[in-house]
């Protein structure tokens, strides 16, 4: 039984040449050549027994995958390509108006000529110059007044900018309706109460909670004075719109929302801030 030895990090088998390295040929009598066999060792996949042969490359994980994806749509009824998940804004079919033909529109765009306004993040100036300069163009598209709704699922934000999304609503001819889901806390349940009255609802588990805005004053004491006075005048203008939005008196709302006040849908219902809660549609039901 021929042995091996190890020279230079290669395995050499006595009087034989290093494993991997070509070996040379051999002649016969007659002057034939014959090619060398390679060397081999049995390598043991489970339990059974496999010759590999030295050189051989082994699979890697990136072979298996591409093997796994290649072999999509062989077999019979499966699709011939491998889809991906989108990623970013969803793209939707929409057909134009007066038109035969679709075209892929992100679904944002989609929801504004439904005249459905997305409201998913904190107000800040620039999403409040955005809803406004959205309602105008989508009220100067339709003067017949068909309805807008806001989908409110906002955590609040500043209050300049959420005065004038009202003073919007109130100028313009259509409707503004408000659909609160997810939660609709501090500016954001002042949109929802003061959406157009019978058009304001919420899905069950939305959280509402409206409360006085807090303000930082810095600087010298007549600078912090008036800091303290246009706050109490903001006070009195979140009674004032709330009590003619539910119905309450301003000193009633003014005393219940001196801290954060949370409601559940069904709380909001009964205090004024919405008209219903939208509970699953009964089959057959419009």
């Amino acid at each position: 039984m021929a042995g091996f030895a190890v020279t230079m990090g290669a395995v050499v088998p006595c009087g034989g040449a290093a494993v991997g390295v070509r070996p040379g040929r051999r002649t016969t009598k007659g002057g034939a050549r014959q090619p060398q066999k390679g060397y081999t060792m049995n390598s043991f996949s489970g339990l059974k027994a496999a010759p590999a042969e030295f050189g051989t490359r082994t699979a890697s994980f990136g072979d298996s995958v591409r093997a796994a994806v290649s072999a999509v749509g062989r077999g019979s009824g499966s699709r011939r390509t491998t889809t991906m998940m989108p990623i970013g804004v969803p793209r939707v079919p929409y057909k134009t108006p007066n038109e035969n033909t679709w075209q892929w529109v992100d679904i944002w765009n989609c929801l504004y000529r439904e005249r459905i306004v997305w409201v998913g993040q904190i107000i800040d100036e620039e999403l409040g110059n955005q809803l406004v300069a959205t309602m105008l163009y989508l009220d100067s598209c339709d003067r017949s007044g068909k309805d807008i709704y806001l989908y409110l699922n906002t955590e609040g934000g500043d209050i300049v900018p959420t005065m004038a999304i009202l003073d919007t609503m109130k100028h313009i001819n259509s409707d503004v309706g408000c659909v609160a889901f997810g939660s609709a806390r501090a500016m954001g349940g002042m949109l929802l109460a003061c959406g157009a009255k019978g058009k304001r609802a919420a899905l069950p588990n939305t959280c509402i909670m409206l409360h006085h805005p807090s303000g930082v004053a810095r600087g010298q004491a007549s600078d912090i004075a008036n800091e303290g006075r246009e706050l109490l005048k903001i006070r009195t203008k979140i009674n004032s719109m709330l009590s003619e939005a539910t119905g309450k008196d301003p000193a009633e709302i003014g005393e219940n929302i001196r801290r954060d006040c949370h409601f559940t849908a069904e709380s909001a219902r009964d205090y004024g801030i919405i008209d219903k809660v939208l509970y699953k549609r009964k089959v057959g039901a419009r």
